[in-house]
């Protein structure tokens, strides 16, 4: 069933009938699952780095710049996975989508009725929302006051993506970002701050007692010297680290016990991973999950969001 994009961004919340695979779409790089609706178990695995960047990603402006080498990988993924047709996740760049998360009373009951207050409630900090937003969310309780996560992006940006897995005999039926498919690996009653690092930027999203606290997504600095770049990265993502949970206990009067994070770059991850935690007074943990014994450490921590799908 092709599904509206307002009704696809956070569907995965509540919707857990697995996809046949899952994709993530990077500047970097095209990564994928392969699953199993029997037992949702992975099949098969593809990552390919890009040589040059084929999109940029953006909110309000086109995102492919070379549409037809995409078009190509994306049909060299589906041939190696041995899709032939299906329904795929699809994991879209954080900078695509706006995320806003709000405080309420109560929600209202009515879809209508539902909508109409958070487009409201969006537009005071966002005054201008494009004609062609499309906008869904999901509640942290069903009734009474709660914490509603809201995510927001235009239609003809998302669709230059749905495009290229269309056009590959793709149906895509979940369209979403990484760091809220991260948000799967969270339980009831969990707090914890989940750490999203792509090679150009790295996003935030910080769950308290169950609840949505605080979402941030912030851009990274041109690379320059590897070496340099790896410990100027480390030392600003700790310092975003620090500044969040500072933020959170200090405004938000919330406590974070766990700092977990997923390092979405090829090279070098885990070691990243080490250094940022030998930087912070805080324990710092990967995302961790059940994965199959053949993949490293870097694939399992590259591969999270997409995991995360089918959880």
């Amino acid at each position: 069933m092709d599904l509206p994009f307002g009704e696809k961004l956070l569907r995965r919340l509540t919707d857990r009938i697995p996809p046949d695979a899952v994709f993530q779409l990077t500047p970097g790089y095209l990564t994928g699952l392969r699953v199993s609706k029997r037992d949702r178990s992975v099949r098969g695995r593809f990552i390919r780095p890009f040589r040059e960047a084929p999109l940029k990603p953006s909110f309000d402006r086109p995102n492919v710049t070379q549409e037809a080498a995409l078009l190509d990988f994306v049909g060299r993924a589906t041939k190696e996975l041995r899709l032939a047709g299906g329904t795929v996740s699809l994991l879209v760049p954080e900078a695509c989508v706006r995320v806003f998360i709000l405080a309420v009373e109560t929600v209202p009951k009515t879809n209508q009725e539902r909508d109409a207050f958070i487009r409201w409630r969006i537009s005071r900090q966002m005054p201008n929302i494009p004609e062609d937003a499309r906008i869904d969310h999901a509640a942290s309780s069903p009734r009474g006051a709660a914490r509603i996560i809201v995510s927001m992006a235009r239609r003809a940006v998302i669709e230059e993506y749905e495009s290229l897995f269309e056009r590959n005999g793709l149906n895509v039926g979940v369209v979403t970002i990484p760091t809220l498919s991260l948000a799967h690996f969270t339980g009831p009653g969990d707090s914890s701050l989940l750490l999203n690092l792509e090679e150009d930027s790295i996003s935030l999203l910080a769950v308290a007692g169950g609840e949505w606290a605080l979402y941030r997504q912030k851009s990274l600095g041109p690379d320059g010297d590897p070496a340099r770049t790896f410990e100027r990265r480390a030392a600003q993502v700790a310092m975003e680290i620090s500044n969040t949970v500072r933020f959170l206990e200090d405004k938000e009067k919330k406590k974070v016990d766990r700092i977990r994070v997923r390092t979405g770059i090829l090279d070098g991850g885990p070691e990243f991973l080490a250094r940022l935690g030998g930087g912070l007074p805080f324990t710092v943990e990967p995302i961790d999950y059940q994965a199959p014994e053949t993949w490293s450490a870097g694939e399992k921590s590259l591969l999270a969001p997409l995991a995360g799908q089918i959880q």
